[in-house]
């Protein structure tokens, strides 16, 4: 026997007796053992959350609390439990004065100050949709600019423009694609092919794909033949699981050749108090996990909640 095999094994058999005790020692508490793939650490944790809007009643809320992380305390805890958190940023950050006339234009910017309270709550937020664009190419940069500052990556591009469509993030030993896609940026189909020719050059660099797309009619609760045809053209193209916004309301979910297709998760922080459904929504929690062989599979979970008057969602 040679030395490194003798040492591969001393090791091993040193991590088999920790791992034993632990097992009985959990047991002898009442604790759940864990599985073997929380001790070797190949499960990461995802949660994708809609759409995220800071300006007109958010940011009035937000003053009267005297408090920029007012809008994400109440989901806060359960946001906490995952690895990685994705979501819609419905607008650019730039240094405009608050407008409420402007705002209720459906002209959005967010108040800089939001920034590191986002970061506190979100990794990674898509760009990809109808109002990053507001202040035009200059506001966009400006977002990347904060978003940047404080830690938070992006993804997705108002117009789908190639090249800036997608992101690979790197967390727990996977690599997740990300995708975003805006039904309204540009004719479907430019856009689509773009998103398509994204996805089949991730397949050779990520573990898992995630398609989210901006699309839809808004207040529908089922989704439109456009947002059909397009979600399985990107399972198609080899997409793991689509998640989608911007209808304001929760849609539909459909399962497409095994993969999921989550049509639209609703509002997450808005202010639309108008309706029950324009407060409420889901968010999508995937569990990603390598078995001994390598192979990739998902577990996905929706988690419910109910937006206060404060533009706050929370857990029922």
């Amino acid at each position: 026997m040679n030395p490194q095999t003798k040492k591969f094994l001393q090791y091993g058999g040193i991590f088999s007796a920790v791992l034993a005790v632990f097992v009985v020692t959990s047991q002898l508490f009442g604790m759940a053992a864990p599985k073997p793939e929380e001790v070797m650490g190949l499960r990461l944790k995802i949660v994708i959350a809609g759409d995220i809007m800071l300006d007109r009643n958010v940011f009035k809320a937000t003053e009267r609390a005297k408090n920029f992380e007012h809008p994400f305390l109440k989901i806060a805890p359960e946001l906490a439990k995952y690895d990685l958190r994705v979501a819609n940023l419905e607008g650019p950050i730039t240094t405009t004065a608050f407008n409420m006339k402007r705002a209720q234009s459906m002209s959005f910017t967010f108040d800089p100050r939001f920034a590191p309270e986002l970061a506190k709550h979100f990794d990674v937020v898509s760009l990809a949709n109808n109002h990053t664009h507001n202040f035009q190419e200059k506001g966009l940069v400006s977002t990347k600019k904060y978003l940047s500052e404080v830690g938070v990556q992006y993804f997705g591009d108002p117009i789908n423009r190639a090249g800036y469509t997608g992101r690979i993030i790197e967390k727990n030993g996977f690599k997740i694609g990300l995708i975003g896609y805006h039904a309204f940026g540009a004719p479907e189909k430019i856009s689509i092919p773009v998103i398509e020719k994204e996805i089949k050059k991730m397949k050779s660099e990520a573990d898992y794909i995630i398609v989210v797309p901006h699309w839809g009619a808004e207040y529908k609760p089922r989704a439109h033949a456009s947002q059909i045809a397009a979600g399985h053209r990107f399972i198609d193209a080899g997409a793991d699981a689509v998640v989608g916004g911007h209808p304001h309301v929760a849609q539909n979910v459909e399962e497409y050749k095994g993969r999921k297709i989550f049509y639209s998760l609703g509002n997450f922080i808005f202010d639309q108090y108008f309706s029950k459904e324009t407060m409420e929504g889901f968010m999508v929690g995937i569990t990603v996990v390598r078995n001994d062989a390598g192979a990739v599979s998902a577990e996905f979970k929706q988690i419910p909640y109910v937006i206060n008057k404060e533009s706050q969602p929370f857990i029922p």
